[in-house]
């Protein structure tokens, strides 16, 4: 008789220990603050190669007008065909561009911490890390899209016989001028902007609301740089010679300052959306990431 008690109170004691185990796993998985220190490596490859990548690609008809409005000497008429131009190598290296910079940005967070200081130097790294990729990709995609080549392929064979792999990092400067502030820009005014948000509306945005912050972050890098890139699109496609400081000032003496705002409306266009798709895009990727390995609801990430 003495032992159905003693089962039954052993039982009820197996049964609470389970229960306090389960919600303590659960209590665990609730909340897992800063998700983004959980990514790893290979993770942040992939959300950063599928951000920019799909990004990229999906405005590049409008990357298409920017570059032919900047140019010189190349025409403005505009086919179905035109905004093509350029999509291979844009396709091709937009994804191992954007893998380097996310890796190199996060990399960058680790060891800086948060705040508008290290966010700069962060988004910095970042372009700084794509650079490799970026530079090549923008040399042959602006040729083609300048009517200076027919296709990547000839761009990559004449720039290698003519010039060797030096010629593909033609502007290299220029490009990093322009990519290092804008990526340092666009990061510090986006963690600015949903760091007001969680102020204003006590909670964290959602992915509607990080496109429009990461567009408005975009947009305003990018008209502060539509000087710089105007230089290294001349730089690229062969319209300018001198560098940086004689492209600079032959514009301004023989153009005027209006020139250094040219393509500006079709930068925007095609800027604003790319951070908020690449900034966005990139926040989701990695928390289904995160999400999966983990075992945690993604609206437990924060």
């Amino acid at each position: 008789m003495l032992c159905t008690p003693t089962r039954r109170s052993a039982g009820l004691l197996l049964l609470a220990s389970l229960a306090v185990a389960a919600c303590g796993k659960n209590s665990k998985a609730v909340v897992v603050k800063n998700w983004k220190s959980e990514l790893l490596f290979r993770e942040r490859l992939i959300a950063g190669s599928g951000a920019r990548g799909v990004a990229q690609t999906l405005l590049h008809p409008i990357d298409v007008a920017r570059t032919r409005l900047q140019a010189k000497g190349v025409s403005m008429t505009f086919t179905p065909q035109t905004f093509l131009k350029g999509i291979t190598p844009q396709f091709v290296l937009a994804f191992p561009a954007g893998a380097l910079q996310f890796a190199f940005y996060e990399w960058g967070k680790d060891r800086l911490g948060s705040g508008s200081g290290p966010e700069v130097l962060c988004g910095a790294f970042g372009a700084l890390g794509a650079s490799i990729i970026r530079v090549p990709q923008e040399v042959l995609k602006q040729r083609v899209q300048a009517d200076i080549y027919p296709n990547a392929f000839t761009g990559a064979v004449t720039v290698l016989k003519n010039d060797g792999i030096g010629g593909l990092y033609k502007g290299y400067f220029a490009t990093i001028s322009r990519d290092v502030p804008w990526n340092a820009l666009s990061f510090m005014f986006f963690a600015q902007a949903k760091g007001l948000f969680k102020r204003r509306n006590e909670r964290a945005p959602t992915t509607e609301e990080n496109l429009v912050l990461g567009a408005l972050s975009g947009m305003t890098a990018a008209v502060i740089m539509t000087p710089v890139d105007v230089v290294k699109t001349r730089l690229m496609t062969g319209g300018a010679t001198g560098g940086i400081a004689g492209t600079f000032t032959a514009i301004l003496r023989d153009e005027g300052a209006a020139t250094l705002m040219k393509g500006v409306v079709p930068r925007v266009m095609f800027l604003a959306p790319l951070a908020a798709l690449t900034l966005s895009f990139y926040e989701a990727i990695g928390k289904q990431l995160v999400s999966a390995r983990l075992d945690v609801p993604v609206a437990a990430l924060q």
